[in-house]
Order: structure tokens, then sequence, then C-alpha cells
């Protein structure tokens, strides 16, 4: 069968599989994120091994599959970003750094620690401990939008912490590779490739080369933020309004699109962090664009309709937790460590900064997920040499395990009201008397009524 046709064949049956189960599941209010992930797992090597079958057994069908569904995390975390209430995420700012921190200190500790205790060497377990620390957003954005709490106070830290520590992965990932006396993998982007090159050329860059390394991924991770942010801020709108003006239709949709995966890419090649971190930068620029409505509409309906759905079934397709032998109970330790070192080393961060018992606890459970960066880590100490596919199934098995349970958790967390809760609804009123005074005034003539 032709690559392509392998392609739309796996499309055709994991896409509605994923909808079908995914509106199985809040019909008996489970998050519906819980039903695609749950398509992959069963699709995945633990049961049904859809990718190794002899129909798509080392074809490129299976990995345009799997590359179309990171793009679906591309698009996911440009919609979160135009949905986050940017005021909000002013004023949790010192917040999310705090939140940020604990969340990457806690895990990264505690999980070196756990595995050299279970026999791994430091090398590994440092690896180890670094997979754990960076928050996977898309998770809890996906989560947060589908419960409507995007525009509040915990949503903004949790994303703005999200992002914050997938920067400190990033430090610890460099210093780890730098650090490891096996590592020779090259890397990619500009801060790599000019430490390389005054390693070649200074003898004090050379005997100093994780300094440099780090002193060059500063200033990419700077540059990119800035570079990436107020360009966008000033001529996003001006560049949409020339888009509304080519005659092809969805010009805007299709060109939007191009800009997301520009950034993405360099994220990556110029800021040295995950191309979403990218993909998130621009949609938070563009959350307060005039245009914003239209863009959100096409984009609901290309996410959420086929890109978005085959990220979260991929997470399931592609674990294979045959490879773990005898690590089970260190997967269980690891789990619960990396479970509880962000609820409650984040939740705790987040009380320290008033935010109140039930907000931290929400906070907590939405910085549990891992993803993207976890895998990138174990996929390099895979390449590396430092890990072996146990390790790898390991960082995986909690991946998945923690992305299953912060839709629960997170979801179970804002059933809980606090007095700010109520404090909210009343602030919201309030604007919403500012700016519709006459609606406002009949609903409150109809409920005296």
């Amino acid at each position: 069968m032709p690559p392509v046709l392998q392609l739309a064949l796996l499309i055709a049956v994991l896409l509605p599989a994923g909808k079908i189960i995914a509106s199985a599941c809040s019909r008996f209010g489970i998050p519906p994120i819980i039903g695609e992930l749950l398509v992959g797992i069963i699709a995945g090597p633990g049961i049904l091994n859809l990718l190794h079958l002899r129909l798509f057994s080392g074809t490129s069908g299976s990995s345009a599959f799997i590359l179309l569904a990171q793009i679906g995390g591309l698009v996911l975390m440009f919609i979160a970003g135009f949905e986050t209430d940017i005021a909000r995420m002013k004023q949790a700012g010192v917040t999310a750094f705090l939140v940020a921190l604990s969340g990457v200190i806690c895990p990264f500790v505690l999980g070196a620690a756990a595995g050299h205790l279970f026999g791994l060497s430091w090398n590994v377990s440092l690896f180890l401990g670094g997979a754990l620390t960076a928050t996977s957003v898309s998770i809890s954005a996906r989560t947060l939008m589908d419960a409507g709490r995007m525009a509040t106070p915990e949503a903004s830290v949790i994303l703005g912490a999200a992002v914050i520590d997938d920067v400190m992965g990033l430090f610890i990932l460099a210093f780890l590779t730098a650090s490891s006396a096996g590592s020779s993998t090259a890397s990619f982007g500009v801060a790599p490739a000019l430490s390389s090159w005054l390693d070649h050329r200074w003898a004090f860059a050379a005997h100093h080369s994780l300094l440099v390394q780090m002193v060059f991924i500063s200033l990419s991770v700077a540059l990119f933020f800035v570079v990436g942010y107020l360009p966008a801020r000033l001529w996003l709108d001006p560049l949409v309004h020339q888009m509304r003006r080519l005659s092809a239709s969805e010009s805007v949709t299709s060109c939007l699109l191009g800009l997301v995966l520009l950034y993405a890419i360099g994220a990556e090649w110029l800021g040295s962090v995950a191309g979403i971190t990218g993909a998130y930068l621009l949609g938070f620029a563009f959350a307060e664009s005039r245009f914003k409505a239209d863009v959100e509409r096409t984009f609901h309906a290309l996410g959420h309709g086929l890109l978005i759905p085959l990220f979260f079934i991929s997470i399931g397709i592609t674990s294979d937790f045959r490879a773990l032998g005898g690590h089970w109970m260190l997967l269980t330790v690891v789990s619960i460590i990396a479970i509880l070192t962000k609820m409650v080393g984040c939740g705790l961060a987040a009380f320290a900064c008033d935010m109140g018992f039930v907000r931290s606890l929400r906070v907590g459970c939405g910085m549990v997920s891992r993803g993207e960066v976890g895998l990138i880590i174990a996929a390099l100490a895979a390449k590396s040499g430092i890990f072996a596919a146990s390790e790898v199934a390991l960082i995986v098995g909690v991946v998945l395990i923690t992305t299953l349970l912060t839709p629960f958790a997170l979801r179970a967390s804002f059933r809980l009201r606090c007095a700010d809760d109520d404090q909210d609804v009343s602030e919201e009123f309030e604007d919403l008397s500012e700016n519709f005074p006459t609606a406002v005034a009949i609903d409150q003539d109809l409920e005296s009524a």
C-alpha cells in the first residue's frame, strides 16, 4: 500500500475512534482528552501494536502520522497562547516564576536520588531527574480549555510557570549534556553551533565549555523572546489585515499556520527552547489582536477537528512498556515523585504567594503532567548511550501516567469552591455591567420579577 494511503488509513481509523471515545468519556464527566489518550494506548505496543503490524511496520506512512501529530501539539499551543488572559498573566508573573522554580528543583533532586537508590549510576540518575523537571503545558492547556477555565488566575500561573520551567529544563539539559563524558550528540541551533565554534578556536572556551554553552543559551533565550514577541506585537495586526485582502479562501488561516511553524523552528534554532514554546509565544502575542475572534474560529476547527486529537493519540501509541523489564517498582516510585513534587512543590510555592489553599492546589494539579521536554531528554540520553531501552520506557511510562492523571486532578480541584471564586464572579459581573449596562439592568429586572 502506498504511504499516503497508509497515512489515510491510520487517520481514518484513529481520528473517529478518538472522537467517539472522547464523547463517551464526556458523557460520564471524564475529560475528553482521556478518550483520545486511551485510543492511543489501545493502538500502542502494549495492546494492538498498530504501527508495527505488517501493513504499517517500517513504513513512511506511520512516521508521517507521528510527525503530523507533532504539528497538532504546535497548533494546540498557539490556541492556548491566544486564549491566555494577558492581564492575569502579568499579575501572576512573580508567582509563576516561583512556582516554576519549585517545580524544577524538587523533581530533579528527588528523581535523581530515587534513581541512584535503585542502583542506577549518577549519570543516568541525573538525566532521569532532568526528564522530570518540565511540565507538559499542552495537557493542562487542553483541560483548562475544555473546562472553560482559561481566564482564571490559576490558568495564568500554570501556563506562565510551564513556559518558564521549559526554559529551566533546557538549562538542566545543557548542563547534563555538557558534563556527560559519553555525550557526543550534535545539537540543533545557534547557541550549540557558536559554542562548538569557540571550543575549536579559543583555549578558554575549550576548557570551560559548560560555562560558554550556558552563556550562549542564556543570550539565545533572551534574544528569541525579545525578537519573537515585540515585532509580533507591533506588526501582527497589520500583517493579518494584509492577509485578509488576499482573494484566496482562508488565506489568514494558511498564512498564520505557516507563521506558527516558523516560530516553532525559530524557538529551537535561535532560542534553544522547545518548538511548542515558540508556538505559544506567537499565540500570546496574538491574544489582544482585533482579529482574534476570526482566527480563533478557524483554528479551533483545524486544531480540534484534526491535528490536536492526533497529538494526544500519538502519546499513547508510541509507548512501549514491554521494555521496562524489572523496573516496575522504580516506575511506581518515580511516578509518585513526579506527581507529588509538582502537586505539593508548586502548590506550596503558590500558597506562599497568597493564592489560598484551593487555588494553590489547582496550580499544583495543573503542573503535574510531563510531556515533550521529558521525552526529548530521554531521546537525547538514549542517543548518547546513557539511557537503555528500559530507562526510555520508564520516562514514557511516567509521562503517560502523569498525562492521564492531570485532567482528572485538575477538574476535581476546580470543583472545590473558595471565596476567591465568588470574587472573580463579582469582577466579571462588574466588567459586564460596564460594557453592557442595559443588558445587565434587564437581567436584574428579570431576576427581581
